[in-house]
Formats: C-alpha cells, sequence, structure tokens
C-alpha cells in the first residue's frame, strides 16, 4: 500500500468553480479505480484558487489478478466437421494466448462460440495512473475554460505545474501539455517559487510552510475560529443564518490560500443603513461579514463593525486594514446616498419609470406586468381571506424599486423587493404591504407565525405571470436551458400552494390552479400545466421521513398526480393520508389497485351508464349475489365516505374504501362484467351496462383520492 498525491498547479481559479470541478474529479477517480480493480482506502480533494488535487490513502501498490473469459469465432467457424480446430480457431487461440486444450465452447447471443479463461496478471498502479489521470481531467466539466498558449490547450485557467506522486516517486504524465514533478509552488510574493514535496505525506506541512492551506477543512476551521474570536470580543455574531452568509463562507474559503480574519470599523454615520443595505453593500463588494447583536426585544441590530478575510499572514493586517476601511467608506457613502435619495420618491411615482424599463422584448416592460399582478392579485385575494384593495397595491408597486438608483445603478441588484419595502415602509404604507413588497422575490416561511399573505399573494402574481407570458411566447425551458428561471418560479409557484408550513391551520387557501390558469392565459394551457406538475413531483420526491427515507413513494406520488390538477394542499392531504393508510393496509392497497387497474381498463371509452338494482341477477345465483352484495356494500359506505372526504378526512375516507376489498375480490371472481361484448342480445346488454354502471360509481369514489391504478403492488416494482 502506498499514498498517492495528485496536484495541478494553476492561475487563479473563480471560487464558485473550484469545489464543482474537485466533486467531479474525486467522483472519477474513485469509480476508475473501482473499474481497474485498485483497492484504495479513501479519497480526499484540496483545493485553493491555484490549485487543485486530491489525496488518496492507502492504495494498493498494483491491480488484482483476475480471470478473463475471451470470445472468440463461432464454433461451426472454429471447428471442422471432424472435431478438429480451423484455421480461424488456432489463429484465435494464438492471438489470446491460449493453448489449444485450453479452448472451451460457450454460449453466445447467436449460437455458440469458443473462447477461453485467461490469467491476467495485474498492472502497476503507477502505470494506470499515468494513462488515466490525464483522461480524467482532460473529461471533467467547465463551466468557464480558457485556452493559452498557441490556443492547444483548454482548461478552467492555465496550467503552471503538476505534482503527481506515489510516496516518494513520481508518475509521470502531461496534463495540458505540463509534465508532472515532484516541485510545488507556494502563496504568490511569501512562498518560495519551487518547493520540493519529497514525499506524499510532507505535503500538506510543506506548503502550509509556505503560507498556503491546501487542506480545505483546515482553511474552514482558521477562518471559523478567527471569526468566532473576533465576534467575542465585540460580543457580536456573524452568521445570521442566511443562504447569503453561508455563500459568503463558502466564496472567502475558496477565495483564499491563507486566510487570516482581520476586524474592521464602520463609522457611526453608516450604521443607522438599514441592516439589509449596510450587510449587502460588504457582503457583495468587499467580500466582508458584518456583525449584528440581539436588543432586549430580540431584534437583530448591526454593529458597527466588520470582518474581512485577508489572503496572506497577520504581518499585513494593518496595511491591508488602511485600504480595506477607505475603500469601504467610499462604498458605503454611495449606498447611503441612493438609499436616502431614493427614499424621497414616492413608490407610485416610480411606475411611470417602469415604461421604459423592458421586461423581455416579446412581452413587454415592466409597467405592464405591473399592472397584470395587480389584477392577478386582486383576484387571489379572497382565496387568503385579506382585502383586495391592499393585495392589488402590494402586487402594483412590487417592482417600482427596480426604478431606483439603488438597483438600477448595478450596485445592489440582490436588493430588488428589500429595498422596495424598505421604501414602502419608510413612506407609510401599511406594514403588510411593506412586508409584502419585501418578501415577494421568495416568501419565506415564518417560525411559530404564518407568512405574510400578501406576501404569497404579490409572489404568485408575479410567478404565474411570468411563466404564462413565457409560455404564450414558447419560451419553454429544455434540457438543461433555462434562461429566465422558469423552472424556479415555477417550484415557488407549488410550494406555496403545497405548503401548509405557510398557514395557519384555518386559513389555508382552496386555489384551483387550473380554473384560474386557464382564465388568467385565455384558454387551456395543459403544457404549463404538466410543467408545473413536474415542479411539485420533484418537491414531494425531494421530502423525506424523520429517518431520512423518501416520504412518499413514487408510485403513490404518480396516483396524485393523475388526480386534476387544481387545490395543490389538497393533493398533499391526499398524498399523506395514502402513503400512511398504505402502510396499515399494504394487502388491500395491492388487491385494489390490481381491481382498479382492471375496472378502469374495461371502463375505456364506455359512456355513463344508468344503475339499476332491479337489473342484477337473482339472488341466489353466483353472479346475482356477488353483484348485489358490491352494491351493498357501495351504498352502505357511499355516505360517509362523500362526508369524509368533504371534511378532507382522507384517512377515514380511505379506510372506509379499504373495506370494499372483499367485496370487489368477489365480484371479479365470479361475475362476467362484459356479457354481451359486441351488443348483439338485449338481455344481457342490460345486465352488462348495469355492471358497468356499478363500477363507474366505485371507481368515481376511488378517484376522489387518487388514481389507484398507478399504485404499484409489492413485487411488480
Amino acid at each position: 500500500m502506498a499514498n498517492f498525491l495528485f496536484e495541478i498547479g494553476t492561475e487563479e481559479i473563480p471560487p464558485n468553480i473550484i469545489p464543482l470541478i474537485l466533486d467531479e474529479l474525486k467522483e472519477k477517480v474513485e469509480e476508475k479505480l473501482r473499474a481497474k480493480l485498485i483497492s484504495f482506502l479513501s479519497i480526499k480533494i484540496f483545493g485553493t484558487p491555484r490549485r487543485l488535487g486530491l489525496f488518496i490513502k492507502d492504495i494498493a501498490l498494483k491491480q488484482e489478478d483476475r480471470k478473463e473469459t475471451i470470445y472468440g469465432p463461432p464454433l461451426k467457424i472454429a471447428k471442422k466437421e471432424d472435431g478438429t480446430f480451423s484455421d480461424a480457431g488456432v489463429g484465435f487461440a494464438k492471438k489470446a494466448g491460449l493453448n489449444l486444450d485450453e479452448i472451451r465452447i460457450f454460449k453466445g447471443p447467436k449460437g455458440e462460440v469458443i473462447g477461453g479463461v485467461k490469467e491476467v496478471k495485474g498492472r502497476e498502479t503507477s502505470e494506470i495512473l499515468k494513462e488515466e489521470i490525464p483522461q480524467i481531467v482532460d473529461s471533467l466539466y467547465l463551466p468557464k475554460s480558457m485556452r493559452w498558449g498557441d490556443g492547444d490547450y483548454l482548461f478552467v485557467r492555465p496550467v503552471r505545474w503538476v505534482v503527481a506522486l506515489l510516496e516518494d516517486k513520481v508518475v509521470e504524465m502531461a496534463i495540458k501539455g505540463v509534465n508532472s514533478s515532484n516541485k510545488s509552488r507556494g502563496k504568490r510574493f511569501f512562498g518560495s517559487e519551487e518547493i520540493l514535496i519529497k514525499k506524499v505525506d510532507d505535503y500538506f506541512a510543506t506548503l502550509e510552510k509556505e503560507f498556503v492551506i491546501s487542506d480545505i477543512d483546515k482553511r474552514k476551521d482558521k477562518i471559523k475560529k478567527e471569526l468566532d474570536f473576533y465576534c467575542e470580543k465585540v460580543g457580536g455574531f456573524y452568521d445570521d443564518g442566511s443562504e447569503e452568509t453561508h455563500d459568503l463562507f463558502q466564496t472567502v474559503l475558496f477565495l483564499s490560500e491563507y486566510p487570516t480574519v482581520i476586524p474592521g470599523e464602520i463609522s457611526e454615520e453608516f450604521v443607522s443603513l438599514p441592516a439589509p443595505v449596510l450587510s449587502t453593500c460588504l457582503r457583495e463588494h468587499q467580500k466582508f461579514f458584518s456583525l449584528y447583536k440581539k436588543d432586549e426585544s430580540g431584534n437583530v441590530k448591526p454593529l458597527p463593525y466588520f470582518l474581512a478575510i485577508l489572503d496572506g499572514p497577520e504581518s499585513l493586517r494593518e496595511t491591508a486594514l488602511k485600504g480595506l476601511q477607505n475603500v469601504t467608506v467610499a462604498r458605503l457613502s454611495d449606498a447611503r446616498f441612493f438609499f436616502e435619495h431614493d427614499k424621497k420618491v414616492k413608490l407610485e411615482q416610480r411606475l411611470e419609470e417602469l415604461k421604459g424599463i423592458v421586461f423581455h422584448p416579446k412581452i413587454g416592460t415592466y409597467y405592464e406586468k405591473s399592472r397584470r399582478m395587480e389584477r392577478y392579485a386582486r383576484e387571489l385575494a379572497p382565496y387568503f381571506n385579506v382585502d383586495r384593495d391592499l393585495s392589488a397595491r402590494c402586487a402594483l408597486l412590487a417592482k417600482s424599486d427596480l426604478a431606483s438608483l439603488l438597483i438600477q445603478e448595478k450596485e445592489f441588484t440582490s436588493l430588488q423587493g428589500i429595498a422596495g419595502g424598505l421604501y414602502a415602509e419608510a413612506q407609510g404604507e401599511d406594514y403588510r404591504v411593506a412586508k409584502g413588497i419585501k418578501e415577494h422575490y421568495n416568501p419565506p416561511i415564518e417560525k411559530d407565525a404564518p407568512t405574510n399573505p400578501l406576501s404569497l399573494i404579490a409572489a404568485l402574481a408575479d410567478k404565474l405571470d411570468t411563466l404564462i407570458e413565457f409560455f404564450k411566447i414558447k419560451e419553454i425551458p429544455s434540457g438543461s436551458k433555462d434562461p429566465f428561471g422558469l423552472r424556479r418560479a415555477g417550484k415557488i409557484v407549488v410550494d406555496i400552494l403545497s405548503n401548509p408550513e405557510y398557514y395557519k391551520d384555518g386559513d389555508r387557501p382552496q386555489v384551483n390552479l387550473k380554473e384560474i390558469l386557464t382564465k388568467w392565459y385565455g384558454k387551456e394551457c395543459p403544457e404549463l400545466i404538466d410543467f408545473l406538475k413536474e415542479r411539485l413531483r420533484f418537491i414531494f420526491e425531494s421530502e423525506k421521513d424523520e429517518e431520512g427515507n423518501k416520504k412518499f413513494n413514487y408510485d403513490e406520488i404518480n396516483a396524485l398526480l393523475s388526480t386534476p390538477f387544481s387545490d395543490l394542499l389538497d393533493i398533499r392531504k391526499r398524498l399523506t393520508a395514502l402513503n400512511l393508510v398504505r402502510k396499515s393496509y399494504s394487502d388491500d392497497f395491492d388487491a385494489i389497485s390490481i381491481a382498479f387497474k382492471r375496472t378502469k381498463n374495461i371502463l375505456k371509452g364506455i359512456p355513463q351508464c344508468r344503475l339499476d338494482p332491479a337489473l342484477f341477477m337473482p339472488e341466489g345465483t353466483k353472479e346475482g349475489d356477488s353483484e348485489r352484495a358490491l352494491h351493498r356494500a357501495y351504498i352502505q359506505i357511499k355516505d360517509s365516505f362523500e362526508e369524509a372526504v368533504k371534511n378532507r378526512n382522507y384517512i377515514d375516507a380511505l379506510t372506509t374504501l379499504a373495506t370494499l376489498r372483499p367485496f370487489i375480490d368477489r365480484f371479479f371472481d365470479d361475475v362476467l362484467v362484459m356479457c354481451d361484448p359486441e351488443g348483439k342480445d338485449p338481455k344481457k346488454s342490460a345486465i352488462q351496462q348495469n355492471r358497468l354502471a356499478l363500477l363507474q360509481r366505485i371507481t368515481k369514489l376511488f378517484l376522489a383520492i387518487a388514481d389507484f391504478s398507478e399504485i404499484v403492488p409489492k413485487g411488480e416494482n
């Protein structure tokens, strides 16, 4: 066993690309080693802006020996009629390195062939790594790439050096025209231009002396400990739990080779800026962490400090801090000017300016979009039991901040919506309107309280308008292409309409999505409905139970998505009930799904039939007793089932349905439903119509919950 080190040294790589390349590199190397029968203990990836690599622990020095079956020509060609080998048979044996007495006969896809089992000695691991690693590097997906020199090589950034070591021996290979060696490089300006790596296990410690922490986890720990240290000194915290802060940490982690946290102060004149504006300015333009504290009421307030990540030793702290402070003052001055200026202009006045901002050339301006959103919000308001005028105003003003200096100057585009909410609040708009504007891009799930309904309405009006208008002009996502973010828009729509966590129990809206889409689209839009179904399917498939397993089975999801796509909260409730009851009555569900599928096939294309109990076969006959028993069972449960469905008590409804199982089984065992398939006997035809009518009524009960024909019984998966 030995350890293997591989490092590609490059020019600076954008931080968001590094983890993607490293993950794929690890996955492909693992896959290749297993395919080549080379054992290893573990693979650890490492990377900085100037290097990508992996460390393989306890890799075998050679492949495992193996037996390989070699197939040759068909038997009728390889052997003569007298049983001796033909020239073709002898030639195959010679080429395969087999003696004639080692030749065996095997069954091939097109008949018998000759062949043999050959002992294959494992090759040296170094030889295989030399061949495979360059090919793997060439196969990596590069979100961005460059050519250099004469343009012969393509990679994320120009390659400057390559290290490939198996213990203390160089594994010869070439990566993008650069030959491997045992020489790496330290940090630019602080480390050595050439560092000799005597053996693999020395690598990380040697580079750290040269101001490079290649180990991602160690670099992460250093940043976190230093951030926590300075937070403790001022009694604050940097991690506000937001996705933005998490993303910032990931960015600075891959922006530095030797990260050092340095604290800076913010002038009191800027602390009065709203926290989102202040933190966005520091985060997006400076890559700084803002510091916060909670007041006595539990509200989060910004502190007059920031924490920056310097890529270099502590000796640079004072020099770097002066420059950072100067740039920060300039940035914050701009932010304060924009914010104070914008605050004085009423959002309603900004609507006129939206006439000059194009949403899409084929769709129109943001002014036209805002007016559509206003109309949609007014129509959605009753579903959420809120004032129509407030809903309409929130949606109308939601895009007004796009005309503000803060957003238009491209300085703070991530504050779209948030800035509008701040302006609305400062200008005396209803607090619900201001909150709705602020949150309409992606409404949060509030803790211990329902989400502001105006936020949900404005979000739905915005996202549904976007989807409708783009589907009208046939700009529909295909493959991995989704330039207008329609998949995300669709996901937000179905999440809002299917997730009970946004609402209090008594305030859950019953939005008929298909109905409102048809109305707003101007006609039925099956493509858009299917698109939203797939977004809902993705949400359901992604959900996990308490043990980390998939919450819903794929066939259960299919069964629910095969029903009318109307009230998505109701679809979720039926899916949950189906999943729970199925676990308790699995055998009944399997039997019912099989019978339902059979029933559905029988009823395909059959018009609605009239049920007349008088037409059942006489009591005392096998068929008569079975169809009458099923009819009585149907009548017995119908009212209680429909009452349970009306009250959305789907667990009771499904439990009730399960009681039909023995009667359905008996019916199909004893009764020939299609007793007059060609319609030549009027008497039999009437009996057949009556039996079809009974099945239609029972099918209707089941379809009120789900399409049970989609349920896959055990053993059929």
